[in-house]
C-alpha cells in the first residue's frame, strides 16, 4: 500500500504544472509580499487566477529586483514573469509576450500636491525621476529625444520608495510613473503627491515567457482567456483601484 501511494504521489508531481512566477514583490499594489511574505498584489493575484483555470497547476512565486527580472528569467530562475511588463520591439524580439494582456497602465507625470501641472513644458529645466529600465523611463527618453528644446535631467532610481523620497525632499521636480503606484508609495510615507493632466501613454500589460516556453505560454493563454472572458480579471481590477483597467 504504501508504494502505491508513493508511486500516485510520483505521478502527481509529474504531471502537475508548474507555474514558476517572478515578480519584483516591492512594487505595490502590483506585486509584492504581504506581513507574512505571501506575494500579493495585483499582478500577482491574476497569477493565482489563471492557475485556478489550470488542472494540477502549482504556483511558486519568486522575488527579484527590478533591475534582475529580465536575466532571472534569462537564467530559468523562473519561468513567467509578472510585473507591470510592456511591450518593446527589443523585448518582443527576445520574448513571448501572453496573447492578451491583463491590465492598461498610465504613464503620467507626477509632482507635490502643491503644484498644479497640465503639462510638462510648464516645468523649467526640471529633475525628472523614474525607475532605471522602466517603460516610463523609456516613455520620457523618447519623449525628449522628440522635443529636444524642452530641457529636463533624466534621474534613475532602483526602487519607487526612493524615488517618492527624493521627490518630497525637493531633490527632483516631478517623477513618471503609474499613478495607482505612487499614490501608494506616497501614502505609506505620507507625502501628498498629485498626478497631473499630462500621460504620455496607455499601455497594455502582458505575462512574459522566454522563447523555449512556447507550450507554457499557449497553456497560460488559454486560462487567461478564460478568466478575461468569465469577468474575474475585471472584478480583481475594481477591487483593488476602484476602475476595470483590465480592458
Amino acid at each position: 500500500m504504501k508504494i502505491l501511494i508513493a508511486i500516485l504521489l510520483s505521478l502527481s508531481t509529474l504531471f502537475s504544472v508548474e507555474l514558476k512566477v517572478g515578480s519584483e514583490n516591492a512594487y505595490k499594489p502590483f506585486a509584492y509580499l504581504d506581513e507574512k511574505n505571501n506575494a500579493t498584489g495585483y499582478d500577482n493575484e491574476v497569477v493565482k487566477i489563471v492557475a485556478s483555470y489550470i488542472k494540477d497547476a502549482k504556483l511558486d512565486f519568486v522575488s527579484v529586483p527590478w533591475n534582475a527580472i529580465f536575466s532571472g528569467l534569462d537564467s530559468a530562475k523562473f519561468d513567467i514573469i509578472a510585473n507591470q511588463i510592456v511591450k518593446t520591439k527589443e523585448r518582443e524580439e527576445k520574448y513571448i509576450f501572453s496573447k492578451f494582456p491583463y491590465f492598461y497602465g498610465v504613464s503620467t507625470l507626477i509632482t507635490l500636491e502643491d503644484k498644479n501641472i497640465t503639462d510638462i513644458k510648464e516645468l523649467n529645466n526640471p529633475k525628472i525621476g523614474v525607475t532605471v529600465g522602466s517603460n516610463h523611463a523609456y516613455l520620457l527618453e523618447n519623449y525628449l529625444k522628440n522635443n529636444p528644446n524642452f530641457k529636463a535631467q533624466i534621474v534613475y532610481y532602483k526602487t519607487s520608495p526612493t524615488l517618492v523620497a527624493d521627490l518630497k525632499n525637493k531633490r527632483l521636480d516631478a517623477i513618471v510613473n503609474d499613478p495607482i503606484a505612487i499614490v501608494d508609495y506616497a501614502k505609506a510615507q505620507n507625502i501628498k503627491v498629485k498626478p497631473s493632466a499630462f500621460v504620455f501613454e496607455k499601455v497594455p500589460v502582458y505575462f512574459v515567457f522566454r522563447k523555449d516556453s512556447k507550450k507554457l505560454a499557449n497553456l497560460v493563454d488559454e486560462a487567461l482567456e478564460k478568466a478575461i472572458k468569465e469577468g474575474k480579471i475585471s472584478e480583481l481590477s475594481l477591487k483593488y483601484f476602484g476602475v476595470d483597467q483590465s480592458q
